[in-house]
């Protein structure tokens, strides 16, 4: 089944796939029609739209009606945070967003089977999120990193932690820098609540 709000691309991909004698097409439904849909016919996988919001409500949404049913996020970015940001959605696979309509099969097909590919890169890189996610925090951040994040989590600019660590402006973005590389995310926000994940209440205390 292909769900998706815009109509014109779970048609287009219909009438790709439609050509392909490993798949059939069982139903091209909007989210809402898809649930009624999924009730009344055997499905195996769904193609979902990446760029429709609340991803997690959604899955567990079509699995309320069909358990066992495989769910593929179409027009992923091939990157290790989108990849996680799936798979902490209850999503089974993906499909790139520039794969082509031999790269949907396969996607297709290996979700069947319980299988997902990835590229070495986003490989090396989900292992390495996970070698960070059970490391001890003092082990992935030195000392003053720990400081710096500390100061990230209660809200200050790089300029306001430079002032309070009696650094240089730029070395406290560097540091800032050094801290996303190393938790492997790309933004601020997204450090702080990886940080509050791994240690918690400890937080704070490990900063001192």
């Amino acid at each position: 089944m292909i769900i998706s709000e815009t109509r014109l691309h779970r048609d287009g991909l219909a009438i790709l796939l439609g050509g392909c004698p490993s798949i059939a097409v069982v139903g091209v439904h909007d989210l809402q029609d898809s649930i009624s849909a999924l009730r009344g016919m055997t499905t195996d996988v769904a193609l979902l739209d990446a760029p429709m919001t609340n991803n997690a409500g959604i899955v567990s949404t079509l699995r309320s009606v069909v358990a066992r049913l495989r769910i593929l996020a179409v027009g992923v970015r091939e990157t290790a945070s989108d990849v996680l940001a799936c798979a902490a959605a209850g999503i089974d696979g993906y499909v790139r967003i520039e794969a082509s309509l031999r790269d949907t099969v396969s996607a297709i097909e290996n979700a069947v089977r319980g299988e997902l590919v990835c590229s070495p890169k986003v490989v090396a890189s989900l292992y390495q999120s996970i070698r960070v996610d059970r490391a001890p925090i003092h082990a992935v951040l030195t000392t003053r990193e720990l400081q710096v994040a500390e100061l990230m989590n209660r809200g200050l600019s790089n300029k306001e932690i430079a002032r309070r660590l009696h650094l240089q402006p730029c070395t406290a973005k560097n540091h800032v820098r050094n801290i996303l590389g190393k938790l492997n995310v790309h933004r601020r926000g997204q450090a702080v609540a990886k940080l509050r994940s791994l240690i918690g209440e400890q937080f704070a205390a490990a900063a001192e």
